[in-house]
């Protein structure tokens, strides 16, 4: 079998990750090197030949410094065949070591696009960031497009579906219930649900994930919010099916956000639970076109006594009759991540 290195300054607790590992580790033997410190949080870990964590705070000159020397000793004492590496800074980082190996790039947060560097004047950069990658793994047609032309011949479009869920009849409590699942902070729409549910005593939060910032982390403490913690898929899964909606909003603060491709919209689509999003996302678009939820006209300007009697209102009025479903699953597309390493599922030796 062969051999990937898959690199990350995730623990292996994140959703995309834990599916991309045990996909590849059904046809290939993964060596995963992450930051932080292994917890049962850690998903991916099972799947794994090699699980390395380094013990640093993420993103500091520390963490780096020690987690090259982790994958430095990986390529010397080990065949690698393929290098698996999320997103362009760790990217950049490793830049000596994957001239020689077949590297693909996974994109989830694209930091070029997080400091606004999309201008003819940054072509420079693009160019020495993704000159030596073999293939590109971008999670939408959208985020395909804004990528420099000299990419294009490389780009896999790898969709951010969740695995297919057959969906049972849950019973939801009289009152309002939304899912508020992720990565969690201000920006993702902290405040705006802090606000509704100070006006609301009928709406109730369900939280789960990874607190980014003070304001959350104090948000969930309020009685109307039941915070589960880092959960599994299955999990979130599970608790989001009790809920009326799934919270999938993003601060149009960088072209980052304005271009995200959450999970959470096809999540709703595996549940058949609407989302609420803000418009100046762009996939809001495609939200609107298949009826998939609430629109916020701005993620600034809200009248909340209008948003609440709204989502109260329209609860029970969502149908997902005319989606297909399969279409939007992790199944119908894993493929394409075997592709990117050129693999398929025959590949098992």
């Amino acid at each position: 079998m062969k051999n990937i290195l898959y690199i990350s300054t995730n623990d292996g607790s994140d959703m995309r990750i834990t599916k991309e590992v045990k996909t590849l580790s059904a046809v290939s033997k993964v060596i995963f090197i992450g930051i932080g410190k292994p917890t049962q949080n850690s998903y991916a870990q099972r799947y794994c030949a090699e699980y390395h964590l380094v013990d640093a705070k993420r993103n500091s000159p520390k963490s780096f410094l020690l987690q090259y020397l982790c994958v430095f000793s990986c390529l010397w004492r080990l065949k690698i065949n393929s290098i698996h590496i999320i997103n362009e800074q760790l990217m950049v980082f490793y830049y000596p070591l994957v001239l020689f190996k077949h590297t693909v790039l996974d994109i989830f947060d694209s930091i070029l696009l997080k400091k606004g560097l999309t201008g003819k004047k940054w072509n420079w950069l693009k160019y020495l960031v993704y000159l030596p990658i073999d293939v590109i793994i971008v999670t939408d047609d959208n985020r395909k497009n804004l990528m420099p032309a000299f990419t294009q011949s490389r780009i896999e479009v790898l969709e951010n579906y969740p695995y297919s869920v057959n969906t049972a009849l849950v019973e939801k409590p009289d009152y309002l219930q939304i899912f508020y699942g992720g990565s969690l902070s201000s920006s993702r729409g902290t405040l705006i649900l802090e606000k509704l549910i100070k006006r609301f005593d009928n709406i109730k939060i369900t939280a789960a994930g990874w607190l980014a910032d003070e304001a959350t982390k104090k948000f969930v403490t309020h009685n109307n919010v039941n915070f589960l913690g880092t959960i599994s898929q299955d999990d979130a899964q599970l608790a989001a099916l009790q809920c009326h909606y799934i919270m999938c909003c993003y601060e149009p603060s960088n072209m980052n956000n304005i271009n995200a491709s959450p999970n959470k919209i096809y999540d709703a689509i595996q549940l058949e639970i609407p989302v609420i999003i803000n418009s100046e996302v762009k996939v809001s678009g495609f939200v609107e076109k298949i009826q998939l939820g609430y629109i916020l006209p701005s993620f600034y300007e809200i009248d909340y006594q209008t948003f609440g009697n709204d989502l109260i209102n329209n609860k029970d009025s969502y149908t997902f009759e005319n989606i297909e479903k399969k279409k939007f699953s992790w199944e119908a597309i894993n493929y394409k991540l075997l592709k990117a390493h050129g693999l398929n599922f025959k590949s098992r030796e």
